[in-house]
């Protein structure tokens, strides 16, 4: 409300287009719609950079000569980056600015991703797609936060909606873009390594990176956190700038000053670990002792379970289209991995050929499966209002799934109950 050309910014969740209760609705438009693209290319390029770490991994295994193990230590590099840099993000986006973090983060993990394309040896790829992760997850929370803090409370939740929409597609973009990528047959030396589609892929999967870098350079810090930490002039001109930019006459601004009412301010302190851990430590004191350790365990069961199968997703696809219709077709599910591999055997016994390629079934049966999640995502957010019911539903299941995929001998059913599983660990 306006009270002697102030503005108040009244709560926590208060966004610049809160205008709209003193402003007409117009005030919302083409700023808004822009950042809303701009916050939907970072979901996009994060979800891409981390999951589709999966894909590269599939299509690199003959050329670096990948065996089983290393697979899976160089898949996992895109979690261990989210796990380390988790709690820091947030952090720096709180202290630092939601714009300003994004913008450093996104464009790191461009140039991390692009480099890892040259990768010599898959020692290489593991530390720099470590470092891709570590950057790019700051998108995870920093994006909803910024789109949140710059959209009316009438648009807020369909935003929220689309913007959690575009981490369910990236599966079939990358999937996709594989395809297409992967069909190409060329092998070129260069700079002491061999470039094979595997790297034009890597390097086409991190141009969304680099990408939502750059859209991100034409908005504005969030006003609500110039006003918090006592920017307010900066705060105003924020919101200027969107008035006009959404077809409004600069000169009939209404707001002159803005503050936060008391005991909506948010205490940000000087930047430094000390104050870090200060808003970690209560955490792990009692009374919220007992429901972090809760809720830590739940998260670790499941990624643990889910992201084992979620990123190496691809490998498996691949190993059974590669082994189906043979022998090895009827074999338990852990068997698959040591009877199979990604590589093809010519006539003669003792050469082995590298096929540098990926089954297309591979490709559609990853895009079923991203559709597929997307679908059962909406199916489950319709029953969201008996959240721990449905928890516990959702993990049983789950947990089923998992404990027949090595116990059948079907094999279409060995790819279903993994997809199943998935499907059921992501929405949780």
């Amino acid at each position: 409300m306006f009270m002697s050309n102030r503005y108040i910014l009244r709560n926590l969740t208060f966004s610049c287009t809160h205008l709209d209760k003193n402003i007409p609705n117009s005030s919302h438009g083409r700023y808004n719609y822009g950042l809303l693209i701009t916050c939907f290319v970072l979901i996009i390029a994060m979800g891409i950079d981390i999951f589709g770490l999966g894909i590269i991994v599939t299509a690199a295994t003959c050329d670096l000569d990948l065996t089983l193990s290393q697979i899976g230590i160089l898949s996992s590099m895109s979690f261990a980056g989210i796990i380390v840099m988790s709690y820091p993000w947030g952090y720096l986006s709180d202290t630092r600015g939601r714009k300003l973090v994004l913008m450093w983060a996104m464009g790191g993990s461009f140039i991390s991703s692009v480099i890892s394309s040259l990768s010599p040896t898959w020692q290489v790829l593991a530390a720099l797609r470590f470092i891709s992760s570590a950057l790019s997850s700051a998108a995870e929370s920093a994006t909803y936060a910024l789109i949140g803090e710059c959209c009316g409370t009438r648009v807020r939740a369909k935003y929220m909606l689309l913007i959690t929409s575009a981490l369910m597609i990236t599966p079939a973009l990358y999937y996709i873009t594989a395809f297409l990528i992967m069909k190409l047959n060329f092998s070129i030396p260069l700079l002491g390594i061999t470039y094979r589609p595997w790297r034009l892929l890597t390097l086409i999967m991190a141009l969304p990176l680099g990408l939502s870098a750059l859209l991100l350079w034409f908005y504005s810090e969030s006003p609500k956190f110039l006003a918090n930490v006592g920017r307010n002039e900066e705060a105003v001109q924020v919101l200027k700038r969107i008035y006009v930019a959404n077809g409004h006459d600069g000169d009939k601004f209404p707001v002159k000053q803005i503050y936060l009412e008391d005991g909506n301010k948010e205490e940000v302190g000087v930047f430094s670990l000390h104050s870090l851990w200060t808003q970690i430590a209560p955490l792990f004191k009692p009374p919220l002792l007992w429901k972090t350790a809760l809720l830590y365990y739940l998260t670790f069961v499941t990624y643990i379970a889910n992201n084992s199968f979620a990123i190496i997703l691809p490998t498996i696809f691949n190993i059974f289209f590669t082994s189906y219709a043979t022998s090895a077709a009827d074999a338990s599910f852990c068997d698959l991995f040591h009877l199979t591999n990604t590589t093809a055997i010519d006539d003669q016994p003792e050469v082995s050929v590298c096929k540098n390629t990926i089954e297309d079934n591979t490709i559609w049966a990853g895009c079923a499966h991203g559709m597929s999640f997307f679908v059962l995502n909406a199916i489950i957010s319709q029953c969201a209002g008996r959240r721990k019911p449905l928890t516990i539903i959702i993990l049983v299941i789950a947990a089923a799934a998992g404990a027949g995929i090595n116990n059948t001998g079907d094999a279409f059913l060995k790819i279903s109950l993994s997809l199943h599983m998935t499907h059921m660990f992501f929405n949780t």
